[in-house]
């Protein structure tokens, strides 16, 4: 994980990394040291990049211990309403695919997740453009009292 945050971080010209993450109040507590230490000079963040950590809304509950608050998106400065959540939504629709996958070899299993991947975004890009076209009716045909 350590690798692929830093690789996608410093490709990035960002002053402030907000992390949405279900354990970052753990995995947080020694990333600075990790980074100065263990990371390859290629991933590490630029100088003056602020990393703040915060627990998606519904998995706070479950860490019921003092201090967290600091890790709350309810204190996150910059964050607005937003919960942390969403990048987990979208695999409801993929869990069934352990069923179809598991027995499968590398090829097979690439080429299913490949197509059932490549349809999803498909139908995410055709169903963009009727909510647009729905936005723009209802921005038009609204009419001052």
């Amino acid at each position: 994980m350590d690798y692929v945050f830093g690789s996608a971080i410093s490709a990035l010209d960002l002053l402030f990394v907000i992390i949405s993450y279900d354990v970052a109040c753990q995995w947080f507590t020694n990333l600075h040291s990790w980074i100065n230490s263990d990371w390859p000079t290629n991933i590490k963040p630029k100088h003056g990049v602020h990393i703040c950590p915060l627990i998606p809304k519904l998995h706070e509950p479950a860490h019921e211990r003092a201090g967290h608050e600091q890790f709350s998106f309810n204190y996150g400065v910059g964050v607005g309403n937003t919960d942390g959540e969403c990048p987990e939504r979208i695999w409801l629709g993929h869990n069934t695919l352990g069923n179809s996958t598991k027995t499968q070899g590398p090829g097979s299993c690439q080429d299913v997740l490949d197509d059932h991947f490549g349809f999803w975004n498909w139908e995410k890009y055709k169903s963009m453009g009727m909510l647009f076209d729905a936005r723009i009716i209802v921005c038009t045909n609204l009419s001052p009292r």
